[in-house]
């Protein structure tokens, strides 16, 4: 659950820092106030596209954070070994959006990229939003929403559905390049012409820089000359200026302070000669070699035209060496490959629509519950006439199965059933959209319920049950209401207002958690206006069971 939201310089908000509890908090206050900035904030640590037109009016960023109380499973735990991110019950996620229009997103405190967070934030919390219902309009999002409801029955089939039409497609680009590639005598001969000029140079890449080190010893042979007789000379006088030296001190070694010493000098003396013997032994192994010299420089000519022409290592010319091979034999074997390719290429898509079938017979009978489902909440919601059935169509394979899913519906007796943006007004799509994320929510790992403004255009008693219904969502997750509806306000566990102020040249949204009388004053005034009458404030008592 989210147990609590740092607002910083985010677009009319200065500072805000929200501290949640669990069941169904709402947030209530003016058109125009700020609830939707909230949401718009915790869109961010979604995933939501970052802009500098975020930033508060002469601000350098803007901050978000959220705290989140989290319910660890194996996939979540498998998810964040994949992005190496530190699990652990409660998650810190901030996001940070800077005039230059980067920003920086941290998870438990750590670098994360948006991507990142868009695979993590399933887990944190869902918002339904305008944009959800906007959702719904779209035919193609149907089978996504039954496979949600149906996520514990058809998860291992989908996986391993997915890998089969993955290899299918692959094998199939196969078969085509075979068809339409070059497969002449000319071809080949220019495919085992690049294959010989690549075997010819055999060599690891850590070899190749072996080669290119020896090449530069030899390269520098003079240089090495000249340093080597110069620090000789040095080095041969130093040394027998510091034996006699040493010789010289030996006469006082009978003194303990000055033996001491003179041990430390004596190990350092023959250290030191045995580095210099050390070093003018390897000199004297160096050879220069006009024959490796160019032995070397032909070889890594040909490395170098090699990188240039087919990678620039030696993993990758290799790689493409393999591609060779294969196109080779290809060619060599053109008929025979492209029946293999044709036997595989049925096997898989045999293999593929087995499973579609039995994803569509579970799909079918997760259908029949999940209409039935949808038909109980609909008809609380005052949608007793309505009628809602998912239709199936079966296609050729996708990668979702052979499957077309529709959703139908009537919403008055008599009436055909059709798309929902085809019969169903505002209200009336906002109330089966809700329905439909009511019973997907229950069978979701998600613990954080977002509802932004889902009662626009009901009022009445229909508020009043959906107000029920997301209380009652409320004793198995935390939600988070925005609204403008007093029914729905008065059945929240929290209730919070959001405020704006006119300054001399901003206007600036501020939050607070109000008490009992707070709270009564509130509700009133979403019954009355902004003038609260006493029958607003007895109504509000009403409604709130004081």
């Amino acid at each position: 659950m989210l147990r609590s939201l740092y607002i910083s310089s985010f677009i009319i908000i200065d500072k805000m820092q929200i501290e949640f509890d669990e069941g169904m908090s709402v947030l209530t206050g003016e058109t125009g106030a700020g609830k939707s900035i909230i949401v718009d904030a915790l869109s961010q640590l979604c995933g939501a596209r970052a802009s500098v037109s975020l930033i508060k009016k002469n601000c350098s960023k803007a901050m978000i954070e959220g705290v989140f109380d989290i319910s660890i499973n194996d996939e979540l735990e498998e998810l964040c070994e994949q992005l190496h991110i530190d699990i652990d019950d409660q998650f810190v996620v901030s996001k940070e959006i800077f005039q230059s229009g980067k920003s920086i997103i941290k998870i438990n405190y750590q670098n994360a990229s948006n991507s990142a967070l868009k695979l993590l934030s399933p887990y944190f919390m869902d918002i339904h939003s305008q944009f959800e219902t906007q959702r719904l309009f779209n035919e193609k999002n149907h089978i996504d929403m039954l496979d949600e409801y149906a996520k514990n029955n058809l998860e291992i089939y989908l996986q391993d559905y997915r890998q089969l039409y993955k290899h299918y497609k692959s094998l199939t680009q196969q078969l085509n390049q075979a068809i339409e590639e070059d497969m002449s005598d000319e071809q080949l001969d220019y495919l085992l012409s690049q294959a010989h000029e690549i075997d010819e140079i055999i060599y690891t890449d850590e070899e190749i820089d072996e080669l290119s080190e020896e090449l530069k010893l030899l390269q520098d042979h003079e240089k090495i000359n000249q340093v080597i007789s110069e620090f000789d000379q040095y080095m041969s006088n130093g040394i027998s200026n510091f034996n006699d030296a040493l010789h010289s001190l030996n006469r006082l070694t009978h003194y303990e302070d000055f033996a001491q010493t003179y041990e430390s000098l004596y190990d350092m003396y023959y250290n030191v000669r045995d580095q210099y013997e050390e070093i003018m032994d390897i000199y004297h192994d160096y050879q220069f070699d006009e024959y490796r010299f160019n032995e070397l420089q032909d070889v890594l000519y040909k490395v170098n035209r090699l990188k240039r022409k087919y990678g620039f290592t030696m993993v990758a010319i290799n790689e493409y060496r393999q591609d060779l091979e294969n196109q080779i034999e290809r060619i060599k074997h053109r008929d025979e490959y492209i029946t293999s390719l044709k036997k595989q290429i049925k096997e898989t898509y045999d293999n593929a629509l087995n499973i579609a079938k039995q994803i569509h017979t579970i799909r079918q009978q997760k259908a029949l519950q999940f209409e039935q489902e949808i038909q109980d909440i609909l008809k609380d919601l005052y949608l007793e006439n309505a009628q809602f059935k998912v239709e199936f169509l079966e296609t050729d394979l996708s990668n979702k199965g052979n499957d077309r899913v529709s959703f139908m519906v009537s919403i008055n007796k008599g009436q055909n059933l059709s798309l929902l943006n085809e019969s169903a007004s505002g209200g009336e799509i906002s109330r089966i959209m809700l329905a439909i994320k009511m019973v997907i929510l229950q069978y979701e790992n998600v613990d954080t319920i977002i509802f932004d403004e889902v009662d626009s255009g009901v009022s009445g008693k229909i508020a009043t049950s959906i107000g029920e219904k997301m209380h009652n969502l409320a004793k198995q997750k935390q939600v988070i209401c925005i609204t403008h509806l007093p029914q729905v306000a008065s059945l929240a566990d929290n209730h919070y207002s959001i405020e704006k102020t006119m300054g001399k040249s901003e206007s600036i949204s501020s939050i607070k958690r109000l008490n009992k009388e707070e709270r009564i004053y509130e509700i009133a005034k979403m019954l009355s206006g902004e003038h609260v009458t006493h029958e607003a404030i007895e109504n509000a008592k009403k409604l709130l069971n004081v």
